[in-house]
C-alpha cells in the first residue's frame, strides 16, 4: 500500500492524472487480495493486488512479509518458486473480478 500512495503522491506533485487512493487503515497491516481504484474521466484505472494478502498469505502474512524483506541478498530458487507461487494464486483469486473490472472500462470507452 506504501508504494501505490508513494505513486498517487508523485502524480500529484507532477500533475500526472491518478486516481484517489483511499483504503482502510487496517489494510496497511492486513490487505485484501484486490482492490480497484477508479479516478476521473482522464484517470486511469488502477488495479492493486498485494502480492502478500490475507487470501493468499491467511495468518502466515507477517511471516512471508519477514521472510521475503525488501533488502536482503539473493533469493534461493525455493524462494522464487514460492514467489511465482503466490503471484498466481492472487491471479487465480482475482480471475473473474479483474476480467470483470477490465470489461468495465473497455465498455465506458
Amino acid at each position: 500500500m506504501e508504494t501505490l500512495t508513494e505513486t498517487a503522491e508523485e502524480c500529484k506533485d507532477l500533475d500526472i492524472s491518478f486516481p484517489k487512493i483511499q483504503y482502510p487503515k487496517s489494510d496497511v497491516s492486513s490487505p485484501k487480495g484486490f482492490y480497484v481504484f477508479k479516478g476521473l474521466k482522464k484517470a486511469p484505472t488502477v488495479i492493486h493486488i498485494p502480492l502478500f494478502n490475507v487470501d493468499n498469505c491467511g495468518s502466515k502474512l507477517e511471516d512471508y512479509r519477514k521472510k521475503y524483506g525488501t533488502f536482503q541478498g539473493a533469493y534461493s530458487p525455493e524462494m522464487i518458486e514460492d514467489l511465482i507461487k503466490k503471484a498466481g494464486e492472487n491471479v487465480l483469486n482475482n480471475k473473474e473480478t479483474m476480467l470483470g473490472v477490465i470489461k468495465d472500462i473497455i465498455e465506458q470507452k
